[in-house]
């Protein structure tokens, strides 16, 4: 039997330095290429996030004030928000730094809101994005706040320099003592026009909502156009030679993990629900 507690290991030293490189006014590449996260802060002018947060507002009070929760996944809004609010990921701004990362071509992988809500004011538990993912793993979410972010009101925490440890060949909830102790975390508080790149690979979890506004995140993942799931192209050329359709993600297999799950699950709901016939 081991006398101590197993854990992954990294450069956790250099990426304590890192941590107060991590937020500013203009994007670091080398800080983002070996943390995996970067603030920009004030990136959108006043009158743009004015225009989007009257937009916003509208949309949550017709149509998100009944909104359909995801059992799974309760701070995503499944709603399909006003086609006005795209010009979020169209903004040039975005794509500049988006280019320092992905390159000329860039590709819209999915766009959704993640909020802390009256229907979601619970934790999200550890976890990394690439798992539910479909096509590459050069992929960014970039965290545009409509409100502001504060760990109070269930701002995210990312694990600085976890992306490389790559796909970890599950997905789910992750161990809380598989990394050091003394692994840094970054828990920014956001305003509005900043905004959070965060690597897809990137270890990331929420604290619960205890006090404040409502959180309310644009998220926005973006790729290079090369990616075989590239959907809208924002800046250069449709690139990619493969292509697998949206309506074809999640679709691949004719059995798998995902798909028994779903069946054991429906099983369960059926016997909960005393239909044993």
């Amino acid at each position: 039997m081991a006398s101590e507690q197993a854990h992954l290991e990294g450069p956790v030293a250099r990426l304590i330095q890192l941590k107060s490189q991590c937020v500013g006014p203009r994007f670091d590449k080398d800080v983002y290429r070996q943390t995996g996260v970067f603030v920009v802060t004030g990136l959108f002018p006043p009158d743009h996030m004015a225009t989007w947060l009257e937009t916003w507002a509208t949309f949550y009070q017709t149509t998100l004030h009944t909104r359909q929760v995801n059992r799974f996944n309760p701070v995503s809004v499944n709603e399909e928000p006003p086609d006005s609010l795209r010009a979020i990921y169209r903004h040039p701004a975005l794509l500049d730094v988006a280019e320092q990362i992905f390159g000329l071509h860039i590709a819209l992988y999915n766009f959704r809101f993640v909020v802390k809500d009256k229907f979601a004011r619970g934790p999200v538990f550890r976890h990394q994005d690439i798992p539910y993912h479909t096509g590459q793993m050069h992929r960014a979410s970039f965290f545009v706040p409509l409100s502001k972010v504060t760990k109070h009101n269930g701002g995210m925490t990312y694990f600085l320099g976890t992306h490389n440890f790559g796909y970890l060949g599950d997905a789910g909830e992750l161990l809380d003592n598989i990394i050091p102790a003394d692994w840094p975390s970054l828990t920014p508080e956001m305003s509005l026009g900043d905004v959070a790149i965060m690597d897809s690979a990137v270890w990331h979890e929420s604290g619960p909502h205890t006090d404040g506004e409502d959180r309310v995140l644009v998220d926005i993942h973006l790729q290079p156009a090369s990616d075989p799931t590239s959907g809208e192209i924002l800046r250069g050329e449709p690139v990619a030679e493969y292509k697998i359709p949206h309506f074809l993600r999640g679709k691949l297999f004719k059995r798998s993990r995902v798909t028994r799950l779903a069946e054991l699950q429906a099983e369960v709901d059926r016997l909960k629900n005393g239909d044993a016939g």
